[in-house]
């Protein structure tokens, strides 16, 4: 089977985990550590060849895959897109996977989580790809009755929600699951509705023929696309034989939602789908027309909108890496920041005050260097 991108993605982000960063804390203040929670830690330190651990991710990438040159951009901003999602889900599994080496092969993944244990049980099953620094304040991390009171609000949150069990498929993305699906039950079976039921009902189940979609959400969104597709397409058309189309999710399900497509989200090509549906829309012709066009590009609009404020809030978490790490430049170098960065920072944080914070909770994550330093009797339960 031909390597994936997702595998060698995740293998080499495990690899190069840098452990814990250096953080700016602001003029006259030490510098503090913390654990690396985001893809912008990944580009802090370099090595010798002058190569963080981000590119050194970036680098191996490449070295098994290739692309025309004109698509080298829009691939590698898909990279650092999916890195970003990804390293949260790593962390997140890290502590799963704990609990899989503590009690062994008789416990699965949806049964550990569950389960917790006291620091010095975690300290017994450090994983492989974690130093020991970043692995000890990962443990005090973890029993810390301000994480457990973060996951207990996220665990009631999630079931409150009568239908919060929308995919059953894990973090795989769509693109390998119907990679996946090829491989196991060849072309005719990988169709994208295909590959998107697998998804939301989990991969070995449906391999096994016991995989069930048990979200009312997921199924009414696959009967309004099939609805959309053959208005679209006409009803001689069947979309369970063919790939996702753009389009047809577009216009489904009202554009993007928080810049995210419905179904199939990193299949389509954002930007040729926006074009093709704003081409359509200069087409419209006639007073009727012409008004019900105005509602609707007024709608896209603040579609569009909301996809760029994603995006902006994504960027901003990048900014302030970026920003620390040129702080901390210009302290090694005993140097002043200069006024007019200053004051561009100031304009750009009193901007970015217009908008939703996207910072909340990220102290939860800020790890003191006398805190890892501490004793571990401090934190026995």
């Amino acid at each position: 089977m031909e390597r994936q991108t997702g595998s060698v993605l995740g293998t080499s982000l495990r690899r190069e985990y840098p452990g814990l960063v250096k953080e700016y804390a602001g003029p006259g203040q030490r510098k503090r550590k913390r654990l690396a929670m985001s893809w912008g830690h990944y580009f802090g330190e370099k090595d010798h060849n002058g190569m963080t651990a981000g590119n050194r991710v970036k680098d191996e990438f490449w070295s098994f895959f290739t692309t025309q040159e004109e698509d080298m951009e829009e691939l590698d901003k898909n990279i650092d897109n999916y890195c970003q999602a990804r390293v949260p889900k790593i962390i997140c599994q890290a502590r799963v996977d704990a609990m899989k080496k503590y009690y062994g092969k008789g416990i699965k993944g949806k049964n550990a989580s569950a389960i917790e244990l006291n620091f010095e049980q975690y300290m017994t099953c450090k994983l492989d790809w974690i130093n020991v620094d970043a692995w000890k304040c990962f443990c005090h991390w973890w029993t810390s009755d301000k994480y457990k009171e973060k996951r207990k609000r996220g665990q009631d949150a999630r079931f409150a929600n009568e239908d919060y069990a929308q995919q059953q498929g894990g973090s795989l993305p769509f693109c390998t699951i119907q990679q996946n699906l090829v491989y196991q039950l060849g072309p005719e079976n990988a169709s994208g509705l295909d590959t998107y039921r697998v998804q939301m009902a989990g991969f070995k189940a449906s391999l096994k023929g016991s995989g069930q979609i048990r979200s009312e959400k997921v199924k009414q969104r696959i009967n309004i696309y099939c609805q959309v597709y053959h208005e679209e397409r006409g009803e001689e058309h069947q979309p369970v034989s063919s790939e996702l189309d753009g389009n047809v999710v577009y216009k489904a399900f009202g554009g993007l939602k928080h810049g995210r497509f419905a179904m199939g989200n990193g299949v389509f090509k954002k930007t040729e789908v926006l074009a093709a549906v704003k081409h359509k829309k200069s087409g419209i012709s006639g007073s009727t027309n012409s008004y019900n066009a105005v509602v609707r590009e007024n709608a896209q609009l603040r579609h569009e909108v909301t996809e760029q404020r994603g995006m902006i809030r994504e960027q901003r978490g990048m900014i302030q890496e970026h920003r620390g790490m040129l702080k901390a430049v210009y302290e090694k170098l005993g140097m002043d920041i200069p006024e007019e960065v200053l004051s561009r920072w100031e304009s750009q944080r009193e901007d970015s005050e217009l908008d939703v914070d996207c910072s909340e909770g990220s102290e939860e994550y800020e790890i003191e260097e006398e805190e890892c330093e501490t004793e571990d009797e401090e934190y026995r339960t």
